[in-house]
């Protein structure tokens, strides 16, 4: 078991010391980030009523 857990923190080290998996890693962290922004973008101005030409005309 001892030997899982080294090797586990071994292949860790590894993976972050690559410049390559941390842009990866980045590249995917704000594509979810750039989806959940227009996701609450759409449903914040979704809520506003239609501007309608009938309304300036009544005026």
């Amino acid at each position: 078991m001892d030997i899982l857990t080294k090797y586990r923190q071994i292949w860790n080290e590894e993976y972050w010391q690559n410049p390559w998996d941390e842009g990866s890693l980045a590249v995917i962290v704000l594509f979810i980030a750039m989806i959940l922004f227009v996701v609450l973008f759409a449903v914040i101005f979704g809520t506003f009523p239609l501007l309608t030409s009938d309304n300036c005309d009544e005026q």
